[in-house]
């Protein structure tokens, strides 16, 4: 029976449906390379996607291979036969791997069994982003029926990976801030009010740490809005170098940030607030006339439960304490009222 009858094109169809019960990029990969297995009868299936950071193509799913095979470092566009496919972005059939010169992997081949070969890229509009790839341990040719289906597979196959790409970025979005790459202030606050509820149950307290830049505006008429960003996003990372695993960091707007420290008392927040305050002072950022030192903040600590219950109470009493920084002379902590010198 031919492989393009309506049944198949309809096994296709109801295969790509399936995806969108998926969750994430992984299962949609995996997913496919079991698809294109059955759909062929092959023995085994992989997926290369291009890796816009190393530059090179990795494997991001697989199945019938051994840990081995599947382990193999990543490929440089234009090494070996899938190198080669992704970037002439043209398919590949052969009977025996290999006899193939341009195989780069031979003899991970031979100890996998692998003979028969069908590669093609996944292309979307504009480029290869990568290929899928059968193989069977037989030296049965593939068909170029079979090269035709894999061709329209693979194609919705690159819609279905770049759609749930899209869906992880606008996922990612509802979460994260997307200049510092920290919490966002909704889901800051919705985690402050999770770890209220998980204080109150286990009888823990709990610090809010509310954080202002110091003269940030003072920066951004000096340096311009650019590097005024790239403080952001710097003072960002310098300060998650100094916390815990279960510290959550948030933006809470502008140049203002909530720092939720669970399980910590107010001693245990001083320490944090005394050791970041010192790091972000002695770090060199970026100015439009060289590197800027000596950039400060100030900040206000409140603790659940004795200054207040919900997050609300503890933000507003933090942010208070933080504006008593600020009336200090900045460059300072204030707690409970008390000024914690750094």
């Amino acid at each position: 029976m031919p492989l393009m009858e309506d049944d198949v094109l309809s096994k296709i169809y109801y295969c790509m449906e399936r995806i969108i019960v998926f969750d994430g990029i992984d299962d949609v990969l995996q997913h496919v390379v079991k698809t294109a297995s059955s759909l062929t009868a092959s023995d085994a299936a992989t997926i290369r996607l291009f890796n816009l950071q190393t530059g090179k193509l990795d494997i991001k799913a697989g199945i019938g291979l051994s840990s081995d095979f599947l382990a193999q470092p990543p490929l440089e566009l234009g090494e070996g036969i899938i190198g080669k496919v992704v970037q002439d972005c043209k398919e590949f059939i052969s009977t025996d791997v290999t006899k193939e010169s341009h195989c780069s992997q031979k003899d991970l081949a031979q100890v996998e069994g692998i003979n028969s070969i069908l590669s093609v890229p996944l292309k979307n509009k504009e480029k290869a982003i990568g290929s899928l790839s059968i193989y069977r341990k037989s030296s049965k040719a593939f068909t170029d029926s079979e090269l035709l289906l894999m061709s329209i597979f693979a194609a919705q196959a690159v819609e279905a990976v770049e759609k749930t790409n899209q869906l992880e970025s606008l996922k990612k979005q509802a979460i994260f801030d997307q200049l510092t790459d920290v919490y966002n202030r909704h889901y800051v606050i919705k985690r402050l009010d999770e770890e209220i509820k998980r204080a109150n149950r286990f009888n823990h307290p709990i610090t809010i740490t509310f954080i202002d830049i110091d003269d940030f505006k003072k920066f951004n008429d000096k340096h311009g809005h650019l590097l005024g960003d790239k403080l952001l996003k710097d003072f960002t990372q310098l300060i998650r170098k100094g916390l815990r695993k279960n510290d959550l960091l948030g933006r809470y707007g502008g140049e203002e940030f909530l720092l939720v420290t669970p399980e910590t008392d107010k001693e245990g927040a001083q320490a944090i607030a005394n050791k970041l305050l010192a790091l972000t002072k002695k770090y060199s950022f970026l100015g439009c006339d060289g590197d800027v030192t000596g950039v400060s903040f100030s900040a206000g600590i409140s603790c659940y439960p004795e200054d207040g219950t919900t997050s609300e109470e503890l933000i507003d009493i933090a942010d208070k304490a933080m504006y008593e920084a600020k009336k200090r002379g900045k460059k300072s902590v204030v707690l409970s009222g008390k000024q914690i010198t750094a």
